[in-house]
Parts: C-alpha cells; structure tokens; sequence
C-alpha cells in the first residue's frame, strides 16, 4: 500500500533527523577524539541539517538526541551527569541546538514560500493565453519563457540556451529591422525603460502571426537595467477582425459613394452636358467659318481651341465620376483641402441651382496642405453639402445659404466646417446622426454621416455636428496638417 505524499515527506524529514543525530553520535564514539574533547562539533552539524532540510520539528528532535547524548559524552563519561565544569559549556550547546532549529525552520519556511510563489507563477504562466518571459541583461541570458512560446512560436524552447535572442531569428523580414532597432533601444534603458512593440513572426510550417510584446526593466541602485520581463500577446486574430471590419468599411463607403452619385444624377448630367453641348455647337460654329469665303482661319482656330478646352473639361468631370465610383484602398497623397472644396462645389453645383441655394465660401488660400485620400474626403464634403441641401430643401420663410469655411485650427490641424440655414439639430440627438443606419431621411438609409465619421478618424481627425446660429446645423472635421507642411 502507498502510503500519502504528506506521509512520506514526514517520514523522509523525521528519518533524516533520527539518521543525523545518530550517525554524528556513531561518529563521535568511534572517532579517536581526547576524552572530554570534540564533543558538540558533530553534533551541531546534525542539528543544523535536520532543522535546514527538515524545519522545527526534525530539528528539535535531533537536538533532543544530541542532548542526551551529549550528556552521556561530557565527563565523567557515561553517566549522563554533568559535572559543575562542564554544565555552562552543555548549557550553551543546548541554547545554540534550539537557536539553530528555529533559523533553520525560518529558512525552510522562507524556502516553502518561495517554491509556492514559484508554483503559483508558473502555474499562471503556464495557463494564460500570453507568453510570459525574464531576462537577464547583464549577463544575458533568458532565465524564463513561459510554454505558450512553443505553441504560438513553434519552435522549442531548448534554443534560448545557446542564444537567448533565439525568438529575433522568427521575426519577418519586413519587420526584422525595427523591431531589434527598438529590442535595443528598451536594453539601453531608453524610453523610461518600456517596450512597446507590434510585428509579426513566421512560424517554422511558414504561418505568419501578429504579436504585441511589452516590457519594462528591473533597474540595480545605480540606476542601470539588469533585468526585464514582459508579455507576448499572440493578436493575430484581432488584426485579423480589424482587416475583415476595414474591408467592410470600404464596401459600405463604396455604396454610400454610389448613393450619393445617385442623389447627384441630375448634377452630374448638367456637369457633362454642358461641355458636350458648347463642343458641338463650337463644331458647327468651326464648321461655317471654313465654309465662308474666303475661309476664316482664325475664328476657326479659336473654335477648335475652345472644343480642345470643353473637352478638357469633360474629362475632368468624368474622372472624378469616376474616383468616385471605384472601390479602392485608401491612398495618402497632399492635398490642397480648399481646391478638394471648390472640386466638390462644382460636381454638386446643379443641385445647388435646383434647390435656390446660395453658396458663400470663406476659405483660407494660406493653408498648409494635409495628407489624406482624395476620393475618400471628396465623399465626406459631398456627404456634407448633399445633408445641407436635404436639410434646407424645405425651408421657405427664410434664404437657403450653405457656408463652407477653412481654416487652420492650430500649428497642426486644418478645420473645414459646412454651416447651413435649414431645420437644424436637435442638441441632444446631435451625436446620434452618426450612427450606422440612424437617419432622419423619408429615403435614407443612414451610413453617408456614419462612413464620413469613420473616414475622417482614419485620417487622425474627427467630424462633429452642432446647431448653427440662428438657424441650421454646423457640421465641422478637422484634419492633421502634413509633415511635410509642418516641418
């Protein structure tokens, strides 16, 4: 029968003592010492490795055997009466046998709290979803890397005994430089000692993961790291989602753009037939002074030049059209925000006309230029002035005027703010015309404010709504200036 772990370490402890304590007495009979002389040498030594591995109890029995053993060996020999000149010597023995239990169950104690500290971090270690690491600076050596490495990793945690940089080696090429650029930089100590690092890694089967690591530094009393830990968080399925949610992002601003072009149909036609129409009527104009005689060559050119220029023109109209229509990443170009302004005016110009809308601008020509997708902040001043005319579309006790202002907020941003005169905000719902799919539209279907939202955070701005005094709404989006601008 097996008998219970907690039964077996008593027997182990106590066995241990009971052997000590009787094999320092063996030693002491046996080994040729004067009589009276070497007596309490060995037998402390059995105290103090019965109390140090066994802790009080094993301590104080090996004490109480040494003492009465101790007795049986102080003059006169045999006795186990001591005599008056041995009696402080003995008295001493028996201090120093409890004193060295007591430092000996304290250190074992101090050693069971240890090991279950242990336990119970590599316990948590060992069952969090992240890679728990400590290293040490100087010398270098990776003294912890919880398991999770090996699965996240795939590789063995045996290499961070030949080289405690081993994880560097799986690192994507395309992320290898900065992330040792900034592994060096956090052992320097620079940065108030925090890492802070995201890149992706290439598993031996060819996976490719994203990882967040953090860290910070364990400094001595000089100030200088000589130890750091940290955490390696496996995020892969997070970017993932995010990638999956940006796509989605795009497909709904692909329909809100289409949308909006179709709530521009009748500007759009204007914008086109405009130029087509002058081009013929320049033709036929170009036409019959070829046909006068004698020819006129002049007027005839200048005909020809302004067809060229309608064209132009033309195909102007059709490219943007065009931009917006298509479904593509975000591309970062600078930007003059004003003539983006005076681009999207002109697309919706006939729709202005239509509604008897009158058109201010108070546009700053100095401003710096911002870095930013054409195609996507044309969609959000379109998104702008088409809820201007929607909301102004009913108001007749007063004049229809949308305003369009640029401006530069500070050293660093660039404001533009689309105020109209129509039926204005309710202040309390102010934020929720932004939510996906809130709309106050008889046929809307409440993502154009949502997407231009999501477009300016995208682009480090934010877009926000406020009532216009003393009647509409003002929405305003502020964009950073780019650094090629600020710099």
């Amino acid at each position: 029968m097996k008998l219970p772990l907690i039964t077996q370490d008593l027997l182990k402890r106590y066995g241990l003592a009971l052997a000590s304590a009787g094999f320092a007495l063996f030693l002491r009979g046996v080994l040729p010492f004067p009589q009276g002389a070497g007596i309490y040498q060995l037998l402390i030594a059995a105290v103090v490795v019965s109390a140090w591995y066994g802790g009080r109890g094993p301590g104080l029995l090996a004490s109480l055997i040494c003492v009465i053993g101790a007795a049986w060996l102080v003059p006169p020999v045999g006795s186990f009466h001591v005599s008056p000149a041995h009696a402080l010597p003995y008295s001493i023995f028996i201090a120093l046998c409890l004193l060295l239990t007591e430092f000996g169950a304290s250190r074992r104690r101090a050693q069971q709290a240890m090991e279950e500290s242990e336990r119970r971090f590599r316990l948590m270690a060992e069952t969090v979803p992240e890679i728990l690491w400590i290293e040490s600076i100087t010398p270098r050596t990776m003294l912890y890397m919880s398991p999770r490495y090996e699965q996240i990793w795939g590789r063995p945690l045996g290499d961070f005994k030949r080289d405690p940089e081993a994880w560097i080696q799986a690192v994507h090429a395309e992320d290898g430089d900065d992330v040792k650029s900034a592994w060096k930089r956090w052992l320097a100590g620079e940065g108030e000692g925090r890492l802070d690092v995201t890149f992706r890694i290439v598993r031996p089967d060819g996976e490719v993961r994203w990882i967040h690591s953090r860290g910070s530094l364990i400094r001595d009393e000089r100030g200088k790291p000589y130890r750091g830990s940290g955490i390696a968080e496996d995020i892969t399925e997070e970017r993932r989602a995010q990638e999956a949610l940006a796509e989605s992002q795009t497909e709904l601003a692909h329909v809100s753009r289409l949308t909006t072009l179709g709530e521009l149909s009748t500007s759009i036609v204007h914008e086109v037939s405009q130029p087509v129409g002058a081009m013929i009527a320049r033709a036929d104009a170009g036409a019959r002074w070829l046909a006068a005689e004698p020819p006129d060559i002049a007027e005839a050119r200048a005909a020809l030049d302004n067809i060229a220029a309608d064209g132009k023109r033309t195909r102007e109209v059709i490219a943007r059209i065009r931009a917006l229509t298509k479904r593509q990443v975000q591309r970062t170009e600078l930007l003059d925000i004003n003539r983006k302004i005076l681009d999207v005016l002109a697309l919706a110009d006939q729709e202005l006309r239509r509604h008897d809308i009158a058109v201010r601008t108070e546009l700053d020509r100095t401003l710096p230029h911002v870095a930013g997708d054409r195609v996507q902040l044309q969609q959000v001043l379109l998104n702008l002035i088409l809820n201007a005319i929607e909301a102004m579309s009913g108001v007749h006790d007063r004049a229809r005027e949308l305003t369009i202002v640029s401006r530069q907020d500070d050293a660093n941003r660039v404001q533009v703010e689309v105020r109209d005169s129509g039926t204005g905000l309710d202040p309390e719902r102010a934020e929720r015309v932004f939510d996906a799919f809130y709309t106050t539209k008889a046929e809307g279907i409440g993502i154009g404010l949502s997407i231009s939202r999501s477009i300016v955070k995208a682009h480090g701005g934010r877009l926000s709504a406020a009532s216009n005094e003393p009647h509409g709404a003002v929405f305003r989006f502020s964009l950073p200036v780019a650094q090629e601008a600020s710099s």
